[in-house]
């Protein structure tokens, strides 16, 4: 219930009380006014049922009524009731007035009722409409840092592969190890260059043992072991230990297909590997290869020089 539906019967009795009052100090002897025509009690009764449809009417008919009957009875008059002898036609006319005002005001009434229901679902609409708002650009926003992150990545990438491509191959070997790094989340890593029996560390990243922060001849390394002899991606074993890596990859010559390096990863358990890191890390191998090939030639052309020269 509405607080104007609440307040309707209290309108009604005030109208009735200052009618009825008028009616009795203008008239105690015939409060019905018998001689008058339309009795003034139908004015509330016609407002009242303007503005509140029929439930105004027939509240404030009856309790018209009611106060009037009260009133001529307490000043020793009759019952008699509107529509009595003397204005049955102003009085029937006043009903129709008043029927027709409450239909128009119900019609108005049902009228207010659908426009609070469409407001309502405007309303509703225009918070859902808010609310999508909102999520797009909470959407925009993820994703313009996204397209950050991703920037920011690609532009790394671009650094690495550029590097191990180009560049020389202690730059190239420190880009594949910090790639390799990224792709397992090793906490250290190793690469070293081979030419059949001497061996040097071309680049390491992060501490590499509890027992030394610098990485040492890992000659007796299991897993770099094995990878070189098994010529494949190698796991640590079950029982490694400390000077064993998590991880090794050998790294071949494309053109004689000969051992040219070993990258060593720790720092990752060999669990957390999946198969598709093995072949990454046997990819980035590959694309190091021809760095770790320019080395040898290289270092294979300052030797002779060097024999020629003695």
């Amino acid at each position: 219930m509405s607080t104007s539906d609440r307040w309707m019967p209290v309108e009604a009795a005030a109208a009735a009380v200052v009618v009825v009052g008028a009616v009795a100090l203008a008239s105690p002897d015939d409060v019905w006014l018998r001689g008058l025509g339309m009795h003034p009690a139908w004015l509330p009764v016609i407002v009242l049922a303007a503005r509140y449809g029929p439930r105004g009417l027939f509240t404030s008919l009856a309790i018209t009524w009611a106060g009037l009957t009260a009133a001529s009875l307490a000043l020793g008059g009759a019952a008699l009731g509107l529509g009595g002898p003397g204005h049955r036609g102003a009085d029937l006319v006043a009903l129709i007035a008043a029927t027709l005002a409450a239909w128009v005001g119900m019609m108005h009434e049902g009228r207010l009722a659908r426009l609070a229901g469409r407001l309502a679902d405007a309303s509703e609409l225009q918070r859902q409409a808010e609310a999508t708002v909102q999520a797009l650009h909470d959407s925009l926003a993820y994703l313009r840092t996204r397209h950050d992150r991703v920037d920011i990545a690609l532009s790394l990438w671009r650094n690495l592969a550029g590097r191990i491509e180009r560049g020389p191959a202690a730059d190239a070997a420190d880009a594949a190890i910090e790639l390799c790094m990224i792709r397992t989340g090793a906490r250290a890593g190793l690469i070293e260059l081979r030419d059949g029996a001497r061996v040097a560390t071309l680049a390491w990243r992060g501490p590499w043992a509890a027992s030394a922060a610098r990485p040492h001849d890992i000659a007796g390394d299991r897993t770099v072991r094995a990878a070189v002899e098994a010529r494949v991606v190698a796991l640590g074993a079950a029982d490694a230990t400390d000077t064993d890596s998590a991880v090794a990859a050998p790294v071949f010559d494309h053109v004689t297909g000969a051992l040219i390096g070993v990258v060593a990863l720790r720092g990752v358990p060999a669990r957390a590997l999946r198969p598709a890191d093995l072949r990454d890390l046997a990819v980035i191998g590959q694309w190091l290869a021809p760095a770790l090939s320019r080395a040898l030639a290289a270092t294979g052309a300052r030797r002779l020089t060097s024999d020629r020269s003695a």
